[in-house]
C-alpha cells in the first residue's frame, strides 16, 4: 500500500488528516498484526486508516471517516450482531480484507466488543474511553503529522460524532 502523496497532486488543506495515534492490534483471526492510524481532519472529524498488515493479503489504506462507520451502524437493526460484512458498504469494489481489518481496529479501540450471544459476531461497545482518549490526544497536539497535513486542526478541538461535540 502506497501512502506517499503524488508530487503532481495538489494538496487541499481541508482534506488533510492530522494523525493523533498509531497503534497495533491483532486481526480478527489472530493470524496477523495490523497497524493503524487514528486521525482527524480540519473539521475535527475522526478518521481511521489501516496502514500495515504483517500477514498476507491486501487491504485498502484509505482513511475512513467515523461518520461513515456510524452511518453503517445506524442502518443496522437495534441489537443486531456485527460482522465484517456489516462494513462492506464502506469499501465498495475494494479488498475483501478491509472490512474485517476495520472491525479489528474498532474492537481494539473498544468501539465494538465480542458479542455476548454469538462468538463469531460483535456488538457495540461503549465509546466513552475512546472519546476521552481522542480528546486528550487532540488537546496534546502530538507531532504525528502526515506530510500533507499542512493546516491540521488546532489543539483543543473536540471530538465530534455526527457534527455534535461529545463529552466523555
Amino acid at each position: 500500500m502506497n501512502t506517499e502523496p503524488n508530487a503532481d497532486t495538489e494538496i487541499n488543506p481541508a482534506d488533510a488528516i492530522r494523525i493523533l495515534k498509531t497503534a497495533s492490534c491483532p486481526s480478527l483471526s489472530g493470524k496477523s498484526t495490523l497497524t493503524y492510524n487514528i486521525g482527524c481532519n480540519a473539521q475535527g472529524e475522526i478518521q481511521f486508516q489501516v496502514i500495515a498488515n504483517d500477514g498476507g493479503g491486501f487491504w485498502n489504506d484509505d482513511w475512513v471517516a467515523q461518520q461513515s462507520i456510524q452511518e453503517v451502524l445506524d442502518s443496522q437493526a437495534h441489537g443486531h450482531d456485527l460482522t465484517s460484512a456489516t462494513f462492506r458498504a464502506i469499501y465498495p469494489s475494494k479488498s475483501t480484507n478491509s472490512p474485517g481489518f476495520l472491525l479489528a481496529v474498532l474492537k481494539d479501540t473498544g468501539l465494538v466488543r465480542p458479542s455476548t450471544t454469538n462468538q463469531r459476531c460483535y456488538e457495540l461497545g461503549s465509546p466513552t474511553a475512546f472519546i476521552a482518549e481522542v480528546n486528550a490526544l487532540l488537546a496534546a497536539a502530538p507531532e504525528l503529522l502526515m506530510a500533507e497535513a499542512v493546516n491540521a486542526p488546532a489543539a483543543g478541538k473536540k471530538l465530534t460524532i455526527k457534527g455534535k461535540p461529545i463529552k466523555p
